[in-house]
């Protein structure tokens, strides 16, 4: 993938997302499905969205595209490992980012 479609894509995503969360009173389901790396870290560490995790949010699509052109045979095991973090962030409890 090129590098100007991966960033678009990571571009548009983030929007998407940071509209949704509204400014903390809005949905924060698409950002768990999105993200859920970054909001595995900010659940368990209970500090929130901070630098870290933000960092990780921008470079996680950068991230997928790398490793998919890279190793393409790995498409499954990225797809697998996205799939189950995303079922442990929706399924952890927390008063935070319901």
């Amino acid at each position: 993938m090129k590098i100007g479609t991966t960033i678009l894509i990571t571009f548009i995503l983030l929007i998407i997302v940071i509209f949704s969360m509204g400014g903390g009173h809005g949905t924060f389901f698409p950002a768990k499905v999105v993200y859920p790396f970054t909001m595995l870290i900010a659940i368990l560490t209970k500090n929130g969205i901070g630098i870290f995790p933000t960092i990780i949010a921008i470079t996680q699509i950068p991230i997928y595209s790398l490793i998919l052109t890279k190793k393409p045979k790995w498409k499954f095991y990225v797809l697998g490992l996205h799939i189950l973090a995303v079922i442990i962030c929706l399924n952890l409890p927390t008063e935070m980012f319901d």
